[in-house]
């Protein structure tokens, strides 16, 4: 069952979204984190020029702090720096900020460079988009340093730093760490938005699922007998809403159709009732014969067909089931009625109970005429001094059972269909079950049929 699900997923709203989700982690974890690891290289720099980086990001978080207004009046170093700082006593740096000098040295190639004349050539150029940048790596032999030049924006700075003899930092390059430093800082913001709208989508087709969900009970509640009631529109999203109203729409046809045929067999059969029981009257009038008592039996099956039509049309239509009936009562009455008849067959009735009373509300005489049914299906196919059982047990399940041939399997599903009959060439129209499941169906009842333990034909109405 569950894989089945899984197959089905793609037809789901929200395995939809599942299914493009999953796509998009699976691309994003490619872009963000397979593809910018492919080309590079994780061989470790040496530890002097590691060293030399890492004293040069120092002392340009400072530069950057002052042209954003910082008011610190010299560099600060932290504490990782203090081995640094021992291990190399000729370490000298040379700073100047818009101007402004930070140092713990004279400077050795500002000036050698005549960067103090670039400095003075770009001061023409403050309200241009034009930028100067200079760089350079130093290697001497009182030991490796660094020189950084830019005059950009109206704004300018010098970064100078020799003396570094002794490496003191050590490059720890890993794939870890080289997402922290160059893929998360970049793809991060992406990823968490990205996560934001997935659960906000999903939160949205939640709660409109739930609604549809509800919509779907409403419809599932609806009595295919009364089609009266509507879907709610109200609330509906707005994609929804156009199914919501053809449905009801169709309701509405539907309900409008089923009233006209169950109209129009009602007043057929009503109207067929007069001229058959005339006709049966100048039948009887003729003088006595075998065509005589032909055309008499043909008329009286025509009349019942039409009385039992029109009790099946009688049991359609709405009703307030309001009065308390006793079971074990209407069983007791359908068996003193049909006793003649049982006996003309041959046939015992017997009725058993579980309990001296068992109360419901519904309609007496309706569920008379459903006992009264399935009691003469069970005469008319047991055999001579068989009997018929009936039984009531404390669920509500009352069972009427015969000895005859018993049920065909494949037949058991349309037993109760209107005009069903097995075997086809038997007496009847094929209403009697058919009228015992509207019944059933009207006292909120289930009926069903299976073939007894030891031959015979059972059927049960269970009472909720």
């Amino acid at each position: 069952m569950k894989f089945k699900t899984l197959l089905n997923l793609h037809r789901s709203i929200f395995g939809q979204m599942l299914i493009l989700s999953l796509v998009f982690i699976l691309a994003s974890i490619y872009y963000f984190a397979i593809q910018p690891i492919v080309n590079v290289d994780f061989s470790k720099s040496s530890p002097e020029d590691y060293t030399v980086e890492k004293v040069r990001q120092q002392l340009r978080s400072f530069i950057d702090q002052q042209l954003n207004g910082g008011t610190a009046k010299s560099v600060q170093f932290p504490a990782e720096f203090t081995p640094f700082l021992q291990q190399n006593p000729d370490f000298h740096y040379y700073l100047r900020v818009n101007g402004q000098t930070f140092s713990n040295a004279d400077t050795r190639f500002y000036y050698t460079l005549k960067l103090d004349q670039v400095d003075v050539a770009n001061q023409p150029l403050t309200d241009t988009p034009l930028c100067s940048y200079y760089m350079q790596q130093l290697d001497e032999p009182q030991g490796a340093g660094f020189i950084q030049y830019s005059f950009c924006n109206n704004q300018s700075f010098y970064l100078e730093f020799t003396g570094v003899r002794a490496p003191v930092f050590q490059e720890q390059t890993t794939v870890w760490d080289y997402y922290q430093r160059m893929v998360w800082s970049g793809s991060r913001s992406v990823l968490i938005n990205s996560l934001g709208v997935f659960f906000i989508t999903a939160l949205i087709l939640f709660f409109n699922l739930r609604l549809m969900r509800k919509l779907a009970n409403v419809a599932y509640s609806f009595d295919p007998k009364k089609l009266d009631q509507k879907l709610p529109e109200k609330g509906m999203p707005a994609e929804v809403l156009p199914l919501v109203q053809a449905v009801n729409e169709m309701i509405a046809r539907v309900d409008a159709t089923q009233q006209q045929h169950n109209f129009f067999l009602s007043t057929a059969a009503h109207e067929m009732r007069t001229p058959l029981t005339v006709l049966r009257t100048r039948l009887e009038m003729l003088d006595d014969g075998d065509i005589k008592d032909k055309l008499v039996g043909d008329v009286r099956r025509l009349i019942s067909l039409v009385n039992q039509l029109l009790r099946l049309m009688r049991i359609g239509g709405p009703k307030s089931l309001e009065q308390e009936i006793d079971l074990v009562q209407c069983c007791q009455r359908v068996l003193r009625e049909r006793s003649s008849y049982a006996q003309e067959a041959g046939v015992k009735l017997q009725f058993t109970t579980d309990v001296s009373a068992y109360v419901l509300l519904g309609d007496e005489g309706l569920l008379e005429v459903a006992i009264a049914n399935l009691v003469d299906n069970a005469v008319s196919f047991s055999t001579p001094d068989s009997e018929v059982l009936l039984h009531l047990n404390q669920q509500g399940d009352l069972s009427v059972r015969d000895f005859g041939p018993g049920i065909p399997p494949d037949k058991l599903n349309a037993l109760f269909e209107p005009f069903a009959k097995f075997p086809p060439n038997r007496n009847g129209h094929g209403l009697g079950l058919a009228i015992v499941k509207a019944i059933t169906q009207l006292h909120q009842a289930d009926v069903r049929a299976m073939n007894a333990q030891g031959g015979g034909a059972e059927f049960i109405i269970h009472f909720h």
